[in-house]
């Protein structure tokens, strides 16, 4: 059968490997002109380990993984240190997860997936019409005015989903505004830049180096802002806004960076989830971010990404390619897992972005009271090693 993939992410690309290793003729568009660099370092945690064993990439993920040698300082809204934080006290769902450059893991994703498969760039989805009373094909026109008709649409097109929309109606009635909006950007290699997090009330700025090069992340608190989600210049205004409220530490450096348009690696959007009372329309389906975003706050966009692909795909070519027999086993397998990624963002949001001086304060006691336990579970672990050489 002839599947049609929009998107070239996380969720995409997993999608195209597995209807591809389940016998199907697959083919993506996407509208940019290549896989999108930069982002923010993921997380394969949870059930996409086994989705990740399955495909046969578990032990290549894990030899790419970020490795944390040291908790990083974070800050206050004068630049000293006032705690340290290593987000394994808090981000794993189990002891085996994974931590990875989205670089990285792209290009594993990419490289798995069978040459038979057809990659189309810069086009994306122009109309597509569900035959659901007929052939149960979906017809479809691209935007460089090929035509084609598929017997499965996958929107794996991310948050702002082209596919959403077309299929099931606009972005509006199932995007819900988490609350924050987050900035990325690769750091320029030619100065030095320190690690770290520097909090005030509402607002994170931090910088890390996940193997990759040096990169910043801001996440800031606001109301739900009126904006075009493509213009850059508009982003950029944005970000500025929220990063003139600190001018300690490398903030100025930082708020310099972003502003420059040739900068790479940069993002800007929205915290939000994607809300949906069903993931699946006729022949059409969506996945990942496109049906069920669970925010960036939760680390589990690319864990859901992964296991949202797999179980499609499955359950789809188990029944022959009916999506109505699907469409039941689809969504009970994935909806109890996808509500419990989506309420990770709500722990996440105050552990990240504390909204008051006095949270901020408490956050910080329990940074210190983690790295006094986690200090002391390392001096025992020692002192055991050391007795059983002894021994």
């Amino acid at each position: 059968m002839n599947v049609l993939v929009s998107g070239a992410s996380m969720a995409g690309l997993s999608a195209a490997y597995w209807f591809a290793h389940l016998g199907h003729r697959v083919t993506v568009v996407e509208r940019s002109d290549g896989l999108r660099p930069g982002g923010a370092p993921i997380d394969v945690r949870g059930r996409a380990l086994g989705t990740a064993q399955r495909m046969g990439i578990l032990q290549r993920i894990d030899d790419e993984k970020v490795v944390v040698s040291q908790p990083a300082p974070v800050l206050d809204a004068k630049g000293m240190q006032v705690a340290t934080l290593d987000l394994r006290w808090f981000a794993n769902e189990t002891d085996d997860d994974i931590e990875i450059s989205r670089d990285r893991l792209n290009n594993i994703l990419l490289g798995l997936i069978p040459k038979e498969v057809k990659f189309r760039f810069e086009v994306s989805i122009a109309s597509l019409v569900d035959d659901q009373d007929g052939q149960g094909g979906v017809d479809v026109a691209l935007t460089d005015g090929s035509q084609g008709r598929y017997d499965l649409v996958v929107g794996a097109d991310g948050l702002h989903s082209n596919v959403r929309k077309l299929a099931f109606g606009p972005e509006k009635n199932y995007v819900r505004h988490f609350g924050y909006y987050v900035a990325l950007l690769d750091l320029p290699k030619e100065r030095e830049w320190s690690r770290g997090m520097l909090n005030v009330p509402g607002l994170k700025i931090s910088v890390r180096n996940a193997g990759d090069g040096p990169q910043a992340m801001m996440i800031a608190a606001s109301p739900e802002i009126d904006y075009d989600h493509r213009d850059l210049a508009a982003h950029r205004k944005i970000i500025d806004g929220f990063l003139s409220r600190v001018d300690a530490w490398q903030v100025p450096a930082i708020r310099a960076a972003f502003m420059d348009p040739a900068a790479k690696g940069f993002y800007f959007d929205s915290v939000s989830q994607t809300h949906m009372p069903s993931w699946t329309q006729g022949n059409v389906a969506v996945i990942g971010d496109a049906g069920h975003c669970a925010a960036l706050l939760s680390g589990m966009g690319t864990t859901l990404a992964m296991v949202s692909a797999e179980t499609l795909a499955r359950t789809w070519s188990d029944c022959n390619g009916d999506m109505s027999a699907a469409s039941p086993l689809y969504h009970e397998s994935l909806r109890p897992y996808v509500a419990q990624c989506q309420a990770f963002a709500h722990e996440g949001a105050p552990i990240m972005v504390p909204m008051t001086q006095e949270a901020l304060d408490q956050r910080n006691a329990s940074f210190r009271s983690c790295a006094e336990k986690s200090a002391a579970s390392l001096a025992a672990t020692a002192v055991e090693g050391s007795d059983r050489v002894r021994a």
